[in-house]
């Protein structure tokens, strides 16, 4: 179990950066905007600003909340996160730089909640809304996944300008 929880800590550590990186590929109108069709998208209908602070949400309200009851409850049922919050907390309006550092610190949060994580614990199982069963160890897989999609959610959204850019300069040629 050790060398699983290594290459989980790895990967969930590596995608923080990952993240960043693909964010400053934005410019700051670019991070708001979004496109007439979300024809595609592999993941939620957010923009790149409201990717991040999805992301941010989901692990502080969602992720911490859900290790701890599944770690110190007797199967304990997991509620999803409520898409609502985009609305009610003005993603669009936030400041990237601070929803970064949120981010990063809620990640490293989660980073040390695994590392604590005692190799027995790995296979307790909680009932997770949209899931059924699950252990421990597949609500990281999870959320593993989860940084995936969201990932591939703002390269598409980097394909989408380009692809206006493009159809913008043509109709001016």
């Amino acid at each position: 179990m050790g060398n699983l929880k290594s290459k989980l800590f790895f990967s969930l550590s590596s995608m923080t950066a990952e993240v960043i990186k693909i964010l400053q590929l934005f410019s700051t109108h670019d991070l708001v905007w979004k496109p007439e069709s979300w024809d595609g998208i592999p993941g939620e209908r957010f923009s790149a600003i409201e990717q991040i602070c999805h992301l941010n949400d989901i692990e502080r309200n969602e992720y911490h909340l859900h290790i701890q009851a599944i770690l110190n409850e007797n199967y304990p049922i997991l509620k999803s996160i409520d898409y609502k919050l985009s609305i009610q907390k003005d993603y669009q309006n936030v400041k990237l730089s601070e929803v970064i550092y949120d981010f990063y610190n809620a990640r490293k949060k989660t980073l040390v909640m695994i590392e604590e994580i005692d190799e027995s614990k790995w296979n307790r199982i909680a009932y997770f809304e949209g899931y059924g069963n699950i252990t421990l160890k597949s609500l990281i897989h999870i959320l593993c996944s989860h940084d995936f999609e969201h990932l591939s959610s703002l390269r598409w959204l980097l394909g989408k300008i380009e692809t206006e850019k493009l159809n913008k300069e043509n109709i001016n040629n």
